[in-house]
């Protein structure tokens, strides 16, 4: 077991060193002859990457990112001392990104809370601030210049990657549990035309930028940018932060877009940069901020539909979905039917055993018939120990093998009620069945528990239908 993890370090830490030298590569090419890069992705996609991984990372992957580091330096032929150096200054503030924000709750981490970009911010003006302090020693040595001088390019540099990339890598969907949860064309989720219509807003802010020109064409795309926070996914209006931001820089640098002034100075320059990503920031905390509403309504709305104990519907959450299942055109002509099921003997269980016993009971009852049902079925605990079950498109002899399967497995588990001592309760179903979903829920529910009534009288722990 040791020699397998110890292998799947050694490949992950590899993967690791060949992703940073392939970033380096790409960063290193954007760099004006003489210079450090203008647009340095590294740093930031490494800080991401560390912590998205399962399991902290160790001693191998802190090697393998410096040695994709240095021979991305090497490869370039800047020379053993220039790269050490590089190399000790980028680690610095990912070792910085990594230590603080590992340190966070996951929503945090994932940006999910209200207040999590302001925890962002003070993260990453730590990591730039960590490389910059690195970057007063280095740059003077490499660069020329001053010491400050070195600090706020150093600093600026790294605040523009780690606030423009950053939040892409930590909002990035997990691929193997979306794909898990998309397996059938029916999961996908559903587009309108009209949800275009934000990015279609984004889009076309830019390109009214280009063609009116001037100083106030930057914050053009701002109010498309926050509709687009409020409509899609968090990982999305990170992208589009980050496209934001890297096609308002180079559409300037290339005269594409005109705003009227002359960035004849590398402070100018660092200041447009911070400038425009720092402006970015302001659609990625409204989506944060959403995101976290969003969570709080689905947790609320589930408590109110949903049985605390058993985790199945309740009275309330099971009318309101039944109401919209045969409200479904798909069901108005197919075949449905209703169970009502009735622990036997309840009562005698809690007064023989307490009501933790009869509690126990009723969550293994709603495990099992979960798991007599089909995909779709409506499972429902309408109070005490009665529950409830819609079979939309199900015919009557269906029904009746759902409603015996469920009553033969109940039947035969064990429950165990505390002190060593073991149970064995029965249930008793009465099933109705329609030919459409014209007749309301109530009605039917009605009718079910009248056979469930004949089922009580004709000695329990059996089905019978209405």
């Amino acid at each position: 077991m040791t020699g397998s993890r110890s292998g799947f370090d050694l490949k992950d830490a590899l993967l690791v060193g060949a992703l940073v030298f392939a970033c380096s590569i790409f960063g290193i090419y954007t760099a004006p002859p003489g210079v450090l890069a203008a647009f340095w992705p590294t740093n930031a996609v490494l800080a991401g990457l560390l912590l998205r991984r399962q399991h902290p990372p160790n001693l191998l992957h802190w090697l393998a990112a410096a040695s994709g580091y240095m021979l991305a330096d090497l490869h370039m032929q800047h020379g053993w001392p220039k790269s050490a150096m590089l190399t000790c200054t980028n680690l610095m503030g990912v070792w910085v990104a990594y230590f603080l924000f590992s340190r966070m709750d996951a929503d945090y981490q994932n940006l999910r809370h209200p207040r999590s970009m302001l925890r962002f911010v003070l993260v990453v003006v730590c990591a730039a601030a960590a490389a910059g302090v690195a970057g007063i020693f280095i740059h003077p040595v490499l660069f020329g210049g001053s010491h400050a001088y070195g600090f706020a390019f150093w600093f600026s540099t790294e605040l523009v990657n780690y606030i423009a990339i950053l939040p892409v890598m930590l909002t990035f969907p997990d691929l193997g549990r979306w794909m898990k949860a998309h397996q059938r064309r029916a999961d996908w989720p559903g587009w309108r035309p009209e949800q275009l219509a934000p990015l279609a807003a984004f889009a076309g802010s830019l390109w009214l930028g280009t063609q009116l020109g001037g100083p106030g064409v930057i914050p053009y795309p701002i109010p498309a940018m926050l509709w687009c926070a409020l409509t899609y996914s968090l990982f999305a209006t990170a992208g589009i932060t980050l496209f934001f931001s890297m096609w308002t820089l180079l559409a300037i640098s290339s005269g594409t877009l005109l705003i009227g002034a002359n960035f004849d100075s590398q402070q100018a320059i660092m200041s447009l940069r911070v400038g425009v990503t720092l402006t970015a920031l302001a659609p990625l905390t409204v989506a944060s901020v959403m995101v976290a509403r969003n969570e709080l309504l689905d947790r609320l709305k589930y408590a109110a539909s949903h049985d605390p104990l058993t985790h199945v519907l309740n009275r309330g959450g099971f009318m309101q979905h039944a109401d919209a299942l045969l409200a479904a055109p798909q069901l108005m002509r197919r075949p449905l039917a209703v169970l009502m099921m009735d622990i036997d003997f309840f009562k005698k269980v809690n007064d023989s055993y307490g009501h933790a016993a009869g509690d126990t009971v009723l969550v293994n009852f709603a495990r099992i018939a979960e798991g007599c049902l089909r995909g779709g079925d409506l499972l429902g605990r309408l109070g005490g120990e009665e529950f409830a079950v819609l079979l939309p498109g199900c015919s009557a002899e269906d029904a009746r093998i759902i409603a015996q399967r469920v009553c033969d497995a109940f039947a035969r588990h064990t429950v165990a009620v505390g002190d060593g001592k073991l149970l064995n309760s029965t249930v008793s179903i009465g099933v109705h069945c329609a030919a459409g979903s014209g007749t309301p829920v109530e009605t039917m529910l009605s009718r079910a528990d009248a056979a469930l009534y004949k089922a009580k009288q004709s000695g329990r722990n059996r089905v019978e239908c209405a």
